[in-house]
């Protein structure tokens, strides 16, 4: 308790003074092993340096508030005469403090460390089971602005020497160079009779190609609530460099434009990560740590960020506002500013990395093999898992976002999980939710052919005959459908159902 006494002049004509002050001071606290077979591709090359991100513990700061009373001045003016009204009772009772309820905090403000031993990642076959969420938790590997002032230098770099500019969006829009085919393969519309499905093949380059291998997939119904951009329906999917050759040359995204589904067209972009040389801003093709392709098993867009799984790490962040355009498009094994050229392996667009989200040195690890969004809940979530060919306990883990700022929602530097949970499925390539109900995609569970299923935490998955070589997932809330991309070469339908036929 601090008492403070404050002096006050008066004029001289006063002959007494009352000085009556007493301050209260409150103390308060703010409170994918890849398949032997060939049948399945996931990510085999993933880099697997345990190192995580160390986080920074932050203390409490704890206020003293000083309430101070008014001073009574017992001495009135006496030129003044006092009026004669009877002197009222004083209300002595304790006033009701005037303090809004706090706001609820979200789920990962609310966790504690919990030891990966404490976590039963056991589950019978098809079962799902809930674990806890606090053993899994996400940092941001450096600050934002480091990443986003790097990728400026880079871009104003590109401009003052001539050898490439900054583009938008809508400038690659207007130039997708590349048409698809509306509908599904023969194999497929057999294989899905009754599923009321759709969707549309590339070109026969693409559809045949055997060292670009497409992963993940998102599109419009991400990036924005009412699933639009630029006023067109877009998918976009990704594609990892499957080869065995050093340097590779990352992972690339198609941009498809299927708002008229009898006239589809597309184009590639190269991911690409800028790094500090000593001859200044540069930037290389996305590979994990060792020199392998990201495998980009997983996309999201959201806002301007391309979320892409990072296999053994976490969540990468590409910004779709910094497309740039290489002033070189000849050279395939080019990539980078170089004897006064910039060069994406031919690619006439790239987009460059700002952010890696990594696991951090407390959580307990887990892989990034895919990702999903989830615009339905408060506030919307990522929905990250593993794939495992060999056994049913690949996990699934949801993070909040903050749909402002489009990042993991955090709190004192790291993001706790939201959510977590036991797969109790194999060969698991993709999954997301929507609201309670989970979707995951598997491959190769009957012969070539995988299933598509749903389910919740405590019950037993419920199913539907799926596409050969199906991997990441996609939800278009706008028109109920769950989309997924086929991988193998020859076979390459990017194919949705409805959500509600999924039982």
């Amino acid at each position: 308790m601090h008492k403070l006494l404050k002096p006050f002049l008066f004029p001289a004509l006063l002959t007494t003074l009352l000085l009556a002050g007493c301050g209260d001071s409150t103390l308060s606290s703010p409170n994918h092993s890849p398949d032997s077979s060939n049948q399945d591709t996931h990510d085999s090359t993933a880099d697997t340096d345990s190192t995580t991100h160390d986080t920074t513990d932050y203390q409490d700061i704890l206020e003293d508030i000083e309430d101070i009373e008014d001073i009574e001045d017992t001495h009135p003016d006496t030129s003044e005469p006092e009026p004669d009204i009877a002197e009222p009772e004083l209300d002595v009772s304790e006033p009701e403090p005037d303090i809004a309820e706090p706001e609820p905090e979200p789920p990962s403000w609310a966790c504690t460390t919990v030891p990966c031993t404490a976590v039963d990642t056991t589950t019978t076959l098809a079962k799902m089971k809930a674990i806890d969420a606090c053993a899994f938790e996400l940092a941001l590997e450096k600050p934002l602005t480091d990443g986003t002032q790097l990728a400026d230098q880079l871009l104003d770099r590109l401009q003052s020497e001539g050898i490439g500019q900054r583009v938008t969006l809508t400038d690659v829009l207007g130039s997708l160079n590349r048409s698809g085919q509306s509908g599904l393969s023969s194999a497929n519309n057999t294989r899905l009779a009754g599923l009321n499905a759709t969707g549309f093949r590339w070109n026969s380059g693409d559809i045949n190609v055997d060292y670009w291998y497409p992963q993940g997939i998102t599109g419009s119904s991400d990036a924005t609530a009412n699933g639009l951009v630029n006023g067109r329906k877009l998918i976009m999917v990704a594609w990892y460099h499957k080869t065995d050759e050093r340097p590779t040359r990352g992972a690339r995204v198609s941009l498809a434009d299927i708002t008229d589904p009898n006239n589809i067209t597309y184009r590639h972009l190269l991911l690409v990560d800028p790094i500090s040389t000593p001859s200044g801003p540069n930037f290389k093709a996305a590979e994990y740590d060792g020199g392998n392709a990201l495998h980009a098993g997983g996309i999201v867009w959201y806002g301007d960020y391309l979320y892409v799984a990072d296999t053994s790490r976490g969540l990468r962040i590409y910004d779709l506002s910094r497309i740039f355009k290489p002033n070189k498009v000849d050279a395939a094994t080019r990539i980078g500013i170089s004897a006064g050229r910039s060069d994406a392996h031919t690619y006439a667009f790239a987009v460059p990395r700002i952010a890696r989200f990594r696991l951090t040195k407390d959580s307990c690890p887990t892989r990034f093999s895919f990702v999903g969004l989830d615009r339905t809940t408060t506030p919307p979530t990522l929905t990250t898992g593993e794939y495992f060919a060999d056994h049913h306990n690949g996990r699934v883990v949801t993070w909040p976002l903050d749909s402002t700022t489009h990042l993991l929602e955090t709190r004192r530097g790291t993001t706790r999980a939201a959510a977590a949970s036991v797969i109790g499925q194999t060969r698991v390539q993709g999954a997301l939710t929507v609201g309670q109900d989970y979707y995951f995609s598997a491959s190769s569970q009957n012969g070539s052919y995988g299933r598509l299923y749903t389910n919740r935490p405590g019950q037993n998955s419920r199913s539907v005959t799926w596409i050969a070589g199906t991997e990441d997932l996609y939800h278009d809330r706008q028109t109920g459908r769950i989309w997924s991309p086929a991988e193998h070469p020859g076979a390459r339908d990017v194919v949705s159902i409805p959500r509600a036929n999924i039982q």
